[in-house]
């Protein structure tokens, strides 16, 4: 059975594995656009003012399931068990139930992410965001599952106008909501593999900027991500960190992406080989990196006088370069 058949028939008969209290809600298979324009498939029930929320529940790995050897009728008994259990799920910020949201407490939760411009292309088109050389910054809220499990959301257009602010307060209000809830990390490699595989998780206080001056400046390779090491990548667009850092090791810097969860900082030498790096980066992405958390297979520079972040290129060719031609950091 093809993927596309499991979802023909998965609409069609899912609804008699649901209780009676679900026979009047509309079973539908919907298209998410996720990151760099991976798209997914979940069932979503319409039909029913009670619940807070109604979830969207992807269905690849249930698919996974039935090619694993899993009877159908199974695996639709699992979806519609997981998807109760989502229902019923309390979903909050700052303690406070979806229920009672407003932008007020919506403000508590905001944080930025970045992602790449020319491969979320779509994406963009619904959502306000900030073009960074070639990524994209854009704005959404963490929420938790029940308490515990972190969860999160893009803030479209449609949700920006139920929230009732510009896009300017949104951006300023999200930038200054992270930098206090999940602010920037910036550790020699060598000390953050040793935080996360010997001290607590998450637990990278000690590269917080505050200790900038623990850092040694002669490492050969630093990590810049957040206190969560999750989506912190986004820090390689913060000026004012990335002056700090500059700084802090006086040097020109060399930032190469290695996922949206964070990136690897290199002062700038005489010989580095551009093109070896992103050859690198490159290999790095299809053998290793999940598609979703990929951040470009291009490396950039951070410029200490001019306090800029760009596309790096090898020195013999500033002269010839071309931003139309240039490659695109994806």
């Amino acid at each position: 059975m093809t993927y596309e058949e499991f979802l023909q028939l998965t609409e069609k008969n899912l609804k008699r594995f649901f209780p009676e209290s679900f026979q009047e809600r509309k079973v539908e298979i919907r298209e998410v656009l996720k990151n760099n324009n991976i798209k997914l498939q979940g069932v979503y029930l319409s039909g029913s003012p009670s619940y807070t929320s109604v979830p969207l529940l992807y269905l690849e790995s249930y698919y996974q399931e039935l090619e694993n050897g899993k009877k159908l009728e199974d695996v639709w008994q699992n979806i519609a068990r997981d998807y109760q259990k989502c229902q019923e799920t309390a979903i909050t910020i700052d303690g406070i139930s979806s229920k009672e949201w407003n932008y007020e407490t919506i403000k508590k939760g905001l944080t930025v992410y970045v992602r790449n411009a020319q491969e979320n292309v779509d994406f963009l088109a619904d959502c306000p965001h900030e073009i960074c050389e070639d990524l994209a910054l854009v704005y959404g809220f963490h929420v938790l599952v029940d308490g515990e499990k972190d969860g999160s959301a893009i803030i479209n257009y449609d949700r920006l106008k139920w929230l009732g602010v510009s896009e300017e307060q949104l951006k300023q209000d999200a930038w200054e909501n992270m930098k206090q809830s999940n602010p920037p990390c910036f550790l020699d490699l060598q000390d953050m593999l040793a935080k996360m595989y010997f001290d607590e998780p998450g637990d990278v206080k000690a590269g917080s900027l505050e200790h900038l001056e623990d850092v040694d400046p002669n490492a050969m390779m630093y990590v810049l991500t957040n206190s969560n090491q999750v989506n912190g990548a986004v820090y390689m667009c913060d000026e004012e960190v990335m002056s700090l850092i500059a700084e802090k090791l006086g040097s020109d810097l060399i930032v190469i992406p290695s996922s949206i969860h964070e990136t690897i900082i290199l002062k700038e030498t005489e010989n580095m080989s551009v093109r070896e790096l992103n050859a690198m980066v490159e290999a790095v992405n299809a053998e290793a990196v999940n598609p979703q958390e990929r951040l470009g297979n291009y490396v950039y520079r951070f410029d200490r006088e001019a306090q800029r972040l760009e596309k790096a290129v090898e020195q013999a060719e500033e002269l010839d370069f071309e931003p139309g031609m240039s490659p695109v950091f994806a």
